[in-house]
Parts: structure tokens; C-alpha cells; sequence
């Protein structure tokens, strides 16, 4: 299953899409917004899925689906939490700013915690209030999941994750080694990311090896 939150308010309004990314059918007769639906999953979730089938059987009104009609499919989250599993990413950009790597960034997890207070929508300009800020980006996959126990097994883990995506994680590359200096992670150097137009269920990746280096927490 295909969702997107198509720009509407803040939370957006959310939309089943169909597999192709052709067409899409309003939630809001099930659930208004993707959060709203985060927040009681497991009582959304069926509903939602019949929607997604009559929409692709056209059983249902449906309108033509836009990326620029779409903000992020999911505008704002209670949590963002950025890890890297990719490690060798990280020496590489630590080398490029003249940083030591420790070794200790080779066996333990690497993560902070971004804002999540707003998302880029897919189409939508990233702001630069100067070039020299330096701005990167990278292609991402983000994993949004339900209430993850603390201290939960890798089982548990993957059984919270309710959506999966693409995000286009922003840096201003300009403005890190000045703001890490000061001993206080980052800020002013990591703005908004911007997502893909959709998130989809586990289960429309079919089979394949689980991957990821971002998660939302809803």
C-alpha cells in the first residue's frame, strides 16, 4: 500500500495512491492525516488497505495523483532520529573537513536527533539563505515505525515499522565543523529534509533485504 499526504493545512490530507502513482482516493471518510493514522495504527490499517484495492480495481472516486500536489507524506513527527549505517560515509566526510575518525565509530551505533517539527515537500525549493552555507544532499531510505520498546530485540524492532521511504537528507556542509566545534551537535547546519512523494507498508517491497539509515518515530 501506496500513502501520501497531499498539501492541505498543516498535517496535509491524506490519500491512498495507486501502484502505479497514477491515480489517488481520499482517507479522510477513514482517517484525515497520515500522524492520525500512525497514532492507532492497527485500528486504520485494514480499512485503508480496502481502499487501496478498490482503488486499484477503480471502484471508488479517484483523482489524478501529483508530486506537486504532495507535501511531505508525512509534514512533521514527535521524533527524528538520524543513524548512519554506512560507515565508511562517515570517514569519508569527517576526512573531507579534517576530522579524526575514532575507532569506536566502527562497532557503536552513530545517530543524533534532528528536528522533526517540519518536512520538505518532494517538488517543493529547498531554502538557501547563502551559497557558501554549503548545500549537500544525500539519498536516503527513511523507516517510520510505532512505539519501539526501550531496549527492544531486532524482532521487535522491525515488527514497530509501519512505513517505509526515500528521503533527501540536507546539510549545510558550510556551517558543520563551526557549529560541531562548539561541543553541541547540530542545528543551524541540518534544516529540512524532504521526503518522497510516498511512504508504502512493508509488504509492497516484496521480498527483499531489510535496509536503513533513517528513522521517524511517529
Amino acid at each position: 500500500m501506496k500513502l501520501a499526504s497531499l498539501k492541505h493545512k498543516r498535517d496535509g490530507r491524506l490519500v491512498v495512491v495507486s501502484n502505479d502513482l497514477a491515480w489517488c482516493a481520499d482517507a479522510g471518510h477513514i482517517v484525515p492525516t497520515l500522524q492520525a493514522a500512525l497514532d492507532d495504527w492497527d485500528r486504520y490499517l485494514p480499512d485503508l488497505q480496502n481502499l487501496a484495492t478498490d482503488l486499484e480495481h477503480a471502484v471508488i472516486p479517484r483523482e489524478r495523483f501529483h508530486e506537486h500536489d504532495a507535501a511531505s507524506p508525512l509534514p512533521r513527527a514527535y521524533q527524528w532520529a538520524d543513524g548512519s549505517a554506512y560507515v565508511n560515509h562517515v570517514a569519508l566526510v569527517r576526512q573531507a573537513r579534517g576530522a579524526e575518525m575514532p575507532d569506536s565509530f566502527w562497532h557503536d551505533p552513530l545517530m543524533y536527533q534532528g528536528g522533526s517539527d517540519g518536512f520538505l515537500a518532494p517538488r517543493d525549493p529547498i531554502p538557501l539563505g547563502d551559497e557558501s552555507w554549503g548545500c549537500d544532499m544525500e539519498a536516503e531510505v527513511v523507516v517510520v515505525t510505532g512505539d519501539v520498546p526501550l531496549g527492544a530485540s531486532r524482532e521487535e524492532a522491525l515488527a514497530a515499522i509501519r512505513l517505509v521511504g526515500l528521503t533527501n537528507d540536507v546539510s549545510l556542509r558550510g556551517l558543520i565543523p563551526g557549529e560541531l566545534a562548539k561541543g553541541f551537535g547540530f542545528f543551524q547546519s541540518k534544516p529540512a529534509s524532504a521526503f518522497s512523494p510516498v511512504f508504502v507498508t512493508p509488504d509492497a517491497l516484496g521480498d527483499c533485504p531489510s535496509a536503513g539509515s533513517r528513522r521517524a518515530r511517529t
